[in-house]
């Protein structure tokens, strides 16, 4: 082939709002005439549902393009043998969704440099870019959270610094446990569930894609009077987000495991970010 091209950029990973920087480099080892060079970058959501079974199989899909620009490099003319390098810049949009993998949607990036050869094949590179929201604006509407289980017999109150956390941290809570009056407590624990909802063409599936249970030691355990537990955010999980055709939300759980009764739960939805 006479011709080549890649694409070479610092890194694969970014922020909302961060500034790319990239070089796309072609050699040529002939004269190779050309409409026109250009990158193009391409965020997508997809969802995917699969119905029935055998024959009756089928599989839903629906797709939506939150970012989908073109960067035009070189107008049309031909190329002479050589090396050539041509510098880009790009922002990823403040409001882009973070890359995301689950079982029935996903969100990808993906950067595209494309030489447009006339009458003949064009000579393309392609390559993945992984987006993660921008950190400081995770916190920037953060607020306290304080939430029970309600009712009129034994109660779980329950009281966070903040609704947004990241990856990897610990869930400060304290919790408080009101009107036990004779009521026997098995224990007291923590849940955060992750779950994924995704809608093709019609058809909607919820998944709950993460569950996470523990057990508040029973010596720090008070009755009437708040007491602190922190809850572990594993680094693997998926950020929360919100889309065309699905999200991927978490829920926190503090529940109240009495003998021979149901149990008391409390919860409420907080925002996660790898």
């Amino acid at each position: 082939m006479p011709r080549w091209i890649s694409v070479e950029l610092p890194r694969t990973s970014y922020y909302t709002g961060e500034v790319v920087e990239g070089t796309v480099v072609i050699e040529t080892t002939k004269d190779v005439p050309s409409r026109e060079l250009y990158v193009e970058f391409l965020g997508r959501e997809e969802t995917s549902i699969t119905r029935g079974s055998g024959d009756n199989r089928r599989t839903y899909r629906s797709v939506a393009d939150p970012v989908a620009w073109r960067l035009p490099l070189r107008g049309e003319g031909p190329l002479a043998p050589g090396t050539y390098r041509f510098p880009f810049r790009f922002q990823i949009p403040f409001s882009g969704l973070p890359s995301y993998e689950g079982p029935h949607a996903k969100v990808r990036y993906v950067l595209t440099a494309r030489l447009d050869v006339p009458l003949w094949l064009d000579t393309m590179w392609s390559g993945e870019v992984f987006v993660f929201y921008d950190r400081p604006s995770v916190r920037t509407y953060a607020q306290p959270v304080r939430f029970r289980s309600g009712g009129e017999g034994p109660e779980v109150y329950v009281e966070l610094d903040g609704d947004r956390f990241f990856a990897r941290e610990l869930i400060g809570c304290r919790i408080t446990l009101l009107r036990l009056g004779g009521a026997r407590i098995r224990r007291v624990y923590t849940a955060l569930v992750g779950a994924e909802y995704a809608r093709a063409d019609g058809q909607e599936e919820t998944t709950t894609t993460y569950r996470n249970e523990v057990s508040v030691p029973m010596e720090q355990i008070r009755v009437g009077m708040p007491f602190e537990f922190e809850i572990p955010i594993p680094g693997e999980v998926q950020s929360s987000y919100h889309g065309v055709h699905s999200y991927c939300t978490y829920l926190l759980q503090v529940g109240l495991d009495i003998a021979w009764a149901a149990d008391i739960v409390a919860h409420t939805p907080i925002v996660i970010v790898r």
